[in-house]
């Protein structure tokens, strides 16, 4: 299992036929990548949506309920700290794991403390917002560090060639998860019996310990797969493992599908189409849903046989690249840095105010703040350095280097590289962060809206996102990103049309369907595309 190297970015896989690109879906690595895009889809909606619905419902203000986006910072400004997750080992657990999976189990076991912290406390009660506070902020963190080593493990596990169709089902898993933690999360919190008119504090309470149980595939993918950077010196342990959550995946995935799909025609056909369908029998539900409680209950055995199960390793890459007083000492340069960081945010936001009225002005402010702020600590950092507090060659080789390196590598094309991963996208983000105000401007209903976007939406990104993987493997990847460039810029024009049907449902779901199929597949594509350019 060689970790991938990077490519040009106009490089292709090799040629494969359609029967070949759909074979690829069937490696063990695709099914590995689905449970760990699950794992890291689910707790980014329990810092956000679903966070500020049970805050809203416990009667919070609105600038309150705001002060807590600020908790997913972190996943904007994960790049900072992912030196440090690549090059400090964890005591034992590197070891006992490998470099990926320690930090991989590691993220997952501070995102339960996380949560657990958030259920907890009522947000309701005096002088305890703090706490939840805190363990949104934790959630946060250890989510974006997950993200991070996901990613990592998703690029070492494959070479390119494979790199589209992991991509594409880390989407589909991670879309999933969402849906779980957001839909899902909302499903249960008004089944244990919280409502906008009737708050109830144990119904999000029990919302999010179950959110704690569903994280535990999290947890039993990573102690089930290998770490691809290391020998394993009890092969067949290993292969055990694997086996044996191919089984249990198979019991899951396979009903899961053969129910999943007659439920979306039925509720597509119900709520979308207004015409009444029912594919399962109502008193087939009982027995399926025992079905699915039976095989979650297996996950806790599971889990403890692969923890006393797990294969000896030997670390191909040494993780250690400087001694331990190094790695203490840059972990509080980092700690310190980030502090400063924060210090200049709020203390910047309070010196420079725009009006209202004025959203350009608003948006500068915005950009100098941030912009003053990474200043701020970048000049701290340095400062401590010079004193010594961590040695200069250290850090360079940390934050310095990596980015010398992708010049080096690329040349010339670096700064084109750059632009065009920064803008690839930005149709879609622009117009996504504006698109329940355009609906509601519209004439269309909450519950229209949910209807389209956050159900259909949701199942037309993951099929576009399938559809990039497969595209991916047959062409070079420029030109599958060209593609996906036009397709989800195009695609905003269906909006256009819209304004001349506003209320018109069937224009709606051409615009959402189309729109999300090419934003599905552009994500899929673009995640590869970021894979190739990425040295190990």
């Amino acid at each position: 299992m060689s970790a991938v190297k990077s490519v040009p970015p106009n490089q292709s896989a090799v040629k494969k036929s359609w029967s070949d690109a759909l074979k690829s879906f069937s490696d063990i690595r695709v099914m590995i990548m689905l449970f760990l895009g699950f794992s890291a889809g689910v707790p980014i909606l329990l810092v956000f949506s679903s966070l500020s619905l049970w805050l809203s419902e416990a009667g919070l203000e609105t600038g309150v309920i705001t002060m807590f986006g600020w908790a997913g910072l972190g996943y904007s400004f994960k790049f900072i700290w992912a030196p440090l997750i690549d090059s400090m080992p964890l005591p034992f657990l590197t070891k006992w794991l490998g470099r990926r999976r320690a930090w991989m189990f590691m993220s997952q076991l501070m995102i339960l403390v996380a949560i657990f912290t958030m259920a907890s406390v009522n947000p309701v009660a005096e002088n305890v917002l703090w706490v939840m506070a805190l363990g949104a902020v934790l959630l946060g963190f250890s989510s974006a560090t997950q993200d991070i080593v996901v990613d990592s493990y998703r690029i070492e596990l494959a070479g390119f060639e494979l790199q589209p169709t992991l991509s594409s089902v880390y989407v589909a898993g991670y879309r999933i998860g969402m849906i779980v933690a957001g839909a899902g999360a909302l499903y249960l919190a008004s089944y244990f019996g919280s409502s906008e008119e009737l708050y109830n504090y144990e119904a999000w309470r029990n919302t999010y310990y179950t959110m704690m149980g569903v994280m535990s595939v999290g947890l039993l993918t990573t102690f089930a797969i290998y770490e691809p950077a290391a020998q394993s010196l009890e092969i067949y342990k290993q292969k055990r493992n694997l086996k044996i959550f191919s089984i249990y995946a198979a019991f899951l995935l396979i009903p899961g599908v053969i129910y999943g799909l007659p439920v979306f025609v039925s509720t597509f056909a119900t709520r979308v189409l207004s015409r009444p369908l029912t594919l399962i029998p109502i008193e087939y539900l009982p027995a399926i849903n025992m079905y699915f409680l039976m095989v979650m209950a297996c996950a806790p055995f599971l889990l403890i046989f692969f923890i006393l199960n797990q294969p000896k390793i030997v670390n191909k890459i040494d993780s250690v690249v400087q001694s331990r007083d190094d790695n203490i000492r840059i972990l509080f340069l980092f700690i310190l840095s980030v502090f400063a960081f924060i210090g200049a945010f709020v203390f910047i936001g309070k010196i420079f105010q725009a009006p209202d009225d004025s959203v350009f002005l608003k948006f500068l402010i915005e950009v100098v703040r941030l912009l003053g702020s990474v200043a701020v600590a970048m000049v701290v950092g340095y400062a401590l350095i010079s004193v010594g507090l961590a040695k200069k060659e250290v850090a360079k080789r940390l934050w310095v280097e990596p980015i010398a390196d992708f010049f080096r590598r690329y040349g010339k094309q670096a700064i084109l590289l750059l632009l065009l991963i920064g803008f690839y996208r930005v149709s879609d983000i622009v117009a996504g962060n504006l698109s329940n105000v355009f609906y509601a401007k519209m004439g269309f209903t909450k519950i229209q809206i949910a209807d389209a976007v956050k159900f259909l939406g949701l199942f037309m990104t993951i099929a576009g996102g399938f559809l990039g993987g497969l595209v991916a493997q047959k062409m070079k990847m420029m030109h599958v990103m060209l593609i996906g460039a036009i397709a989800s810029s195009t695609t905003n024009l269906l909006f256009i049309l819209l304004t001349y049907h506003p209320g018109d449902m069937n224009y709606m779901y051409l615009a959402v369907v189309v729109d999300n199929l090419a934003a599905g597949f552009a994500t899929a594509v673009f995640i590869a595309f970021l894979s190739s350019l990425t040295s190990v």
